[in-house]
């Protein structure tokens, strides 16, 4: 931090100035008498009051015991939460549980499952920390008054998958026995965390990871033909990216296939019943840290459970393209984001089927779903909407491309994805991009005749 010493001014003017003249006037003529010899006089007492004045030093303050108790509290989980990170590293499982409730038989249990997959998915980085402490009545009187509930962020690197380190939630309750601190439980803070949190794939249950060049699939431990098999549509679905998507991206796929209907902010007995699959975000810092929303660091596909046996290089190639465009910021809308991945699967059907099939869908989608809706899809209530939305997106995108061309339409993409902040500068954006807005790109749709 620096200091500026302001420049001088011009003499004051004003009151202020009329001020210091009377005051100038008032001691000459009043006869106040302050010789040479008295001023002198008056320097050299204050030199010697400062050369002898002994500083009185400040009243040392001992820190209350709560304070102190808090502070050794503190200091204590941070060392646990250390240790278990370095056994995460190192391979040691013993001193992963070294610091967890003897007692709890069935969270010991539950960490040496943690522990195995953790070490099994191989992180290059892994750390955890206190965020900031919570108060329950009814955990207190479950584990007892020293009870401390405090919420974990785990901050994680999986190589090749995450270009940065990304962060997630926990929610941990430690008591003291003994004078010692021990972590007694994991979930009893689960209902106030962000969605997703503690739902991780590691945290379901025992896995397996398979791996190719550019993929990485979870699956349940001993469901090896199935995560072989996702691993090769993944890769196929990847090529079909490349091909028909122009951005440059070398990312790697991070695919979770478990028999489990909530996976991190995936809910398929929920919002996500009817879908095959879902994408969604990891965060280098999450919502309300920095930022209300958090800054996205990339993304993730979960498979839904009851679709394991049918994913295919088309459904994978729809959901990379979300992970190949997610670490834009995410701002775009809706219809477009998933129409550039249907664009993406489309064309991926078309070199396995020929342009008669997507001229035969083409078909179906302008006279069946358009009519259905008088405007493009809107954000609210997207996926919830009974017309083809998706098929009316894809139509949005497949019409944008044959006006500016795939290029300026990815240019699109990536400039509403980092700055389409709000419907002012998606209008705004589109409008400088393609010379439409929402409402004219609709109507254009309404009188679109296909090219075939």
């Amino acid at each position: 931090m620096s200091a500026t010493t302001p420049e001088s001014g011009p003499p004051p003017t004003g009151p202020r100035r009329w001020l210091g003249l009377v005051l100038a006037v008032v001691l000459v003529s009043g006869g106040v008498v302050y010789t040479v010899e008295q001023r002198e006089q008056d320097a050299r007492d204050r030199l010697t009051a400062v050369r002898t004045a002994t500083p009185t030093p400040p009243k040392a303050t001992k820190p209350s015991r709560v304070a102190a108790q808090i502070a050794a509290r503190r200091l204590a989980v941070d060392s646990i939460l250390l240790r278990r990170a370095q056994a995460v590293q190192t391979g040691n499982e013993a001193q992963f549980l070294a610091d967890v409730d003897p007692a709890n038989k069935k969270l010991r249990a539950e960490q040496r499952i943690l522990f195995a997959n953790l070490v099994e998915i191989g992180f290059s980085e892994v750390g955890y920390s206190q965020a900031e402490e919570r108060f329950n009545p009814a955990v207190v009187r479950a584990h007892g008054g020293t009870t401390y509930l405090v919420r974990v962020l785990m901050r994680y690197q999986i190589p090749k998958v995450d270009f940065t380190p990304v962060t997630t939630e926990l929610g941990y309750t430690f008591i003291s026995r003994a004078g010692r601190w021990l972590l007694t439980d994991d979930n009893d803070l689960d209902a106030d965390l962000g969605p997703g949190a503690h739902r991780e794939a590691w945290d379901l249950g025992r896995i397996e990871v398979q791996r190719g060049p550019r993929v990485l699939v979870v699956v349940e431990k001993g469901d090896t033909r199935r995560g072989r098999a996702i691993v090769a549509a993944a890769d196929e679905g990847l090529n079909e990216v490349t091909a028909y998507w122009p951005r440059k991206w070398d990312g790697s796929v991070f695919v979770i296939a478990l028999d489990e209907t909530d996976v991190r902010d995936a809910r398929f007995a929920d919002e996500d019943i009817e879908s095959a699959a879902s994408t969604g975000s990891t965060f280098s810092s999450l919502p309300g840290q920095d930022t209300a929303d958090g800054t996205v660091a990339g993304g993730y596909i979960v498979i839904n459970p009851n679709e394991r046996d049918r994913v295919d290089e088309i459904l994978l190639s729809h959901e990379i393209t979300h992970v190949a465009t997610a670490d834009l910021g995410g701002y775009e809308p809706l219809w477009l984001a998933e129409g550039a991945a249907e664009y993406v699967s489309w064309k991926g059907i078309e070199a396995i089927s020929g342009p008669g099939e997507v001229g035969k869908w083409e078909q179906e989608v302008i006279d069946e779903a358009l009519p259905q809706l008088s405007s493009l899809p809107s954000d609210a209530g997207f996926y919830q909407n009974s017309a083809d939305v998706y098929g009316v997106s894809w139509l949005a995108v497949r019409y944008l491309v044959q006006r500016i061309g795939l290029d300026k339409v990815e240019d699109l993409y990536e400039d509403m994805a980092t700055n389409g902040t709000d419907q002012a500068a998606r209008d705004r954006i589109l409008m400088e991009r393609t010379g439409l807005t929402e409402a004219t790109l609709w109507t254009s749709l309404a009188t679109y005749t296909p090219q075939r």
